[in-house]
């Protein structure tokens, strides 16, 4: 199957954009990835069944995000979107496990990003402008194309892993002692 022309665009800048995080976050401690950047950013916790998950907050909480909670967001979102486009399409939340190391979570992203990679890789070209191809259940997904999915995909990982690169500055820059 010879890939659709118009997703190549794409296809080169999530792969880009993945080369650039996974750069930035090269020499990521534990405590680094687990790190609050203030006392009630938003972050991970254990579930009744261990797991990892976000904690819960309420509506005005800051928006502060720890490196462990977002590279889990990452990695599950492209992990869903995979599924729902050319998969089962019943991946759900409990389903994915979120990386407890900066190590791992690293490779979830790497992993994570090229099953998404593949998904898109697969479609034909006039499967690009099917409304509702991906039919994840938690966004917009069934009410546009896959190819503005894809597009959105790249808008969140760009978005995220920038997020990531600014915590890590706050990090470096912290007061220690």
């Amino acid at each position: 199957m010879t890939k659709p022309p118009r997703l190549e665009p794409l296809l080169t800048q999530l792969d880009t954009s993945l080369d650039i995080a996974l750069n930035r976050m090269d020499g990521i401690t534990d405590d680094e990835y687990r790190w609050l950047p203030e006392p009630d950013a938003s972050t991970v916790e254990r579930d009744d069944s261990g797991r990892l998950r976000p904690k819960p907050l309420p509506d005005d909480a800051p928006r502060t995000r720890t490196i462990i909670l977002l590279t889990g967001h990452l990695g599950e979102m492209a992990l869903q979107r995979a599924d729902y486009t050319t998969g089962g399409h019943n991946l759900g939340i409990n389903d994915v496990t979120w990386p407890e190391t900066a190590d791992a979570g690293i490779e979830f992203l790497r992993h994570s990003w090229s099953v998404w990679r593949a998904a898109l890789n697969s479609l034909e070209d006039r499967e690009l402008d099917v409304v509702g191809r991906c039919d994840f259940p938690h966004g917009l997904d069934p009410t546009v194309p896959v190819l503005d999915i894809a597009w959105w995909m790249n808008r969140e990982l760009i978005h995220h892993t920038a997020e990531i690169a600014f915590v890590r500055d706050l990090y470096a820059r912290r007061p220690v002692g």
